[in-house]
């Protein structure tokens, strides 16, 4: 798995490329706690496009990143899932706790700059 983390105003981009799995989902995390600053609301893109696969531990992980960046008033969304990781969302229910959207733009567009 691959991160490339580019930041757009105040709202960083992470762009992810590989499979999230157990193992790497770690790394994911400890990636995005880099970026988050003490006295600064976190605001995060997670760009799938390059990701074909997500388990559950992969899920966990965005869930808790999810749970800390909401409890210090911020966002973490979600763009560019494939039909399978769209389902998978949607079996598992995270897409009514997720903001999803279709492209990258359409998510940088959600944030107020």
């Amino acid at each position: 798995m691959k991160i490339k983390v580019t930041s757009k105003n105040d709202v960083h981009i992470i762009k992810i490329e590989g499979a999230i799995k157990a193992g790497n989902e770690f790394e994911l995390s400890e990636k995005i706690e880099q970026y988050i600053k003490k006295g600064q609301v976190p605001k995060f893109i997670i760009d799938l496009k390059k990701v074909p696969f997500i388990n559950s531990a992969g899920l966990g992980t965005f869930l808790n990143i999810f749970k800390h960046i909401d409890g210090l008033n911020g966002r973490l969304v979600f763009a560019n899932l494939n039909s399978d990781i769209e389902n998978l969302m949607e079996i598992t229910k995270l897409s009514s706790v997720f903001e999803i959207y279709k492209t990258l733009e359409e998510a940088e567009d959600s944030f107020e700059y």
